[in-house]
């Protein structure tokens, strides 16, 4: 055979290869990760909280807007605000049924998270309306924790026992529910960031950690990655982080006025890439959470996309 055919078909099969060994991976739900960085190229973690939830639902159009925006943005998972006020009449469960249908069937959304500031509203509010529902597309599949603890609306004791709580009932569903939580600092009291990480890395499965900036850069986030590493580090885990960007007027939205939220998060993984700091092993960046859909809306509107 001439040296050269040779060496093509050599080439292309060494290609053929890496891309069935790729596929097969995918189709295992394993994403080859990229070195000692931990950070997903595959399946990129997109999520943005949906604010004035409560006007949406229920109304076909208003559904649509927004569902269509967060396509575009290939938002993949959006976290739900205002259930406090839907769910709290069972007359409204065939609307956020519908409304959560929607999202996964047709917009591509795949994960439909509660956001709830404690234990007993996912096992009151939440239970009640997932239980509700035979068809486990319209059912809530993940929770979130929002209670700022550093901002004095509850003791970390008090927010731990929270998590524990909604952790624990997550463990109950079948499915399991997983759960996550936001946070912003390591305070309320000061001094105790190895004992508040510990608790959080422990009891969830994720944690949504804020880059609230007018420019967002990865150096604001660095110490408190670093000891949520050190605690993952401490229980052999290696601990998923998704970034928190707010498109609110004092902080990034005019930032995002002229830059996408993919490029924000790219320049925040470059520079973690870039840095050297104690737990760094033990962190993976999944991906970006945008905050929130009616600021991200008119920084971003879907005529500029």
């Amino acid at each position: 055979m001439n040296i050269k055919i040779l060496f093509l078909a050599l080439l292309l099969s060494a290609s053929l290869f890496m891309q069935c060994s790729s596929e097969q991976f995918l189709k295992n739900g394993i994403v080859p990760r990229s070195g000692a960085d931990k950070i997903s190229s595959e399946n990129l973690y997109r999520g943005v909280y949906l604010d004035s939830l409560q006007y949406v639902v229920g109304n076909d159009a208003e559904e649509d807007k927004l569902l269509t925006w967060c396509q575009a943005n290939n938002f993949t998972t959006v976290t739900c605000y205002d259930l406090y006020v839907i769910l709290n009449s069972s007359a409204n469960y065939p609307k956020m049924a519908n409304f959560i249908k929607k999202a996964k069937n047709i917009f591509g959304i795949e994960t439909v998270t509660a956001c709830m500031g404690s234990s007993s509203a996912f096992n009151g509010l939440i239970n009640n309306y997932n239980v509700s529902r035979t068809d486990p597309i319209e059912k809530f599949n993940y929770s979130n924790l929002e209670l700022e603890w550093w901002n004095k609306a509850s003791t970390f004791k008090n927010y731990l026992t929270q998590l524990k709580g909604i952790n624990a009932w997550g463990d109950e569903q079948s499915p399991r529910i997983p759960t996550e939580e936001y946070i912003g600092w390591f305070k309320n009291p000061m001094g105790q960031e190895a004992i508040q990480a510990e608790g959080l890395v422990k009891n969830s499965d994720r944690i949504l950690v804020h880059d609230y900036q007018t420019t967002p850069s990865f150096s604001y986030m660095k110490s408190r990655l670093s000891w949520i590493g050190k605690a993952a580090q401490a229980q052999n885990k290696i601990m998923p982080i998704i970034v928190i960007f707010s498109v609110e007027p004092s902080f990034s939205y005019n930032y995002f006025l002229s830059n996408s939220f993919e490029a924000a998060y790219s320049m925040v993984v470059s520079q973690f890439n870039a840095s050297n700091f104690d737990g760094k092993a033990n962190i993976e960046l999944i991906g970006y959470q945008i905050f929130d859909q009616s600021y991200a809306r008119q920084a971003r509107p879907l005529i500029l996309l």
